[in-house]
């Protein structure tokens, strides 16, 4: 069960890597948009299943998933830019049912490959992830994928938005972008009492900084810093880079030898607590920088 692009003389061919993140700031000179449309075709007619608009700076990498009733898949797909045309280099992992072992557990088969295919900037292309179609067949089901770029510097902050047109597929996309900034809200918690926040803007792996919270006339000093997270355990993972866009925050009480508290997440806005041994926490958010 392995995906194929549309056009034949796109063949299918192996790629050491997905295009890495390039060394220049995180200021782009234009922004890059997948647009997707999961259709079905049965018999003469099409409908589409699912929509979904992924942007975000040059570097942004796109993690699609797609679920029907007898087979699913996940892929992350980077994009190779050329003046007038792109090149789409997808991973792709497919799971499906493949029968019952004697004691009546339930057997997948599982599959990895990698595919690309070259296209004009605004040119759409098939993705289709359960085999491409062929003469005769009644029922077929394919991913309209749209690649484009505009003009839009300073414009850092990834965007997604996912519509389900049908209930009976499940389809997310989502931006995958490595940041290279990220701004850090802290506030020490303490019982049903919060300090004022503290907004910190850190680079991951640089050098880290000291923060200092006021709370009941005390003052308590911390140094934290921004880390990335383990290399994923799995090969399925890694070649997701399924923790391409997440941080590590390590916070460390000076003088202490009270071990460091690591807390990792996504720039969601998420508020992730970190408890400490006096009993107080931190709580720490991770989200992107203003544009600069």
């Amino acid at each position: 069960m392995r995906c194929s692009w549309r056009n034949s003389a796109w063949t299918a061919a192996l790629l050491a890597v997905l295009p890495a993140p390039p060394a220049h700031s995180q200021a782009p000179t234009y922004r890059l948009t997948y647009r997707l449309r999961v259709v079905e075709r049965a018999g003469a007619d099409t409908e589409t299943l699912a929509t979904a608009v992924v942007s975000g700076p040059p570097e942004t990498t796109l993690r699609l998933s797609l679920r029907v009733e007898t087979a699913e898949l996940q892929g992350l797909l980077g994009t190779l830019p050329e003046p007038d045309t792109v090149n789409l280099a997808g991973m792709f992992f497919s799971r499906r049912p493949a029968g019952r072992s004697r004691r009546g557990l339930p057997l997948f088969e599982e599959d990895s490959y990698r595919r690309w295919a070259r296209v004009v900037w605004g040119g759409t292309t098939r993705l289709y992830p359960f085999g491409a179609e062929w003469a005769g067949q009644r029922r077929a089901l394919w991913v309209e994928i749209t690649v484009d770029r505009e003009f839009a510097a300073g414009e850092t902050r990834p965007n997604e938005e996912v519509t389900l047109v049908d209930p009976a597929v499940a389809f997310n996309a989502r931006a995958v972008v490595p940041p290279r900034r990220v701004t850090v809200r802290l506030s020490l918690v303490r019982g049903d009492t919060a300090s004022s926040p503290r907004a910190l803007d850190l680079i991951p792996e640089a050098p880290g900084r000291r923060v200092s919270f006021t709370l009941g006339g005390q003052t308590s000093a911390f140094d934290v810093t921004l880390q990335r997270p383990e290399p994923p355990r799995t090969g399925r993972d890694s070649a997701l880079a399924t923790d391409a866009d997440v941080v590590c925050l390590r916070l460390l009480v000076p003088g202490s030898d009270d071990p460091a508290r690591v807390r990792c997440g996504r720039l969601d806005n998420v508020a992730r607590r970190l408890a400490l041994q006096a009993g107080d926490t931190v709580v720490a958010t991770f989200s992107w920088p203003g544009a600069r």
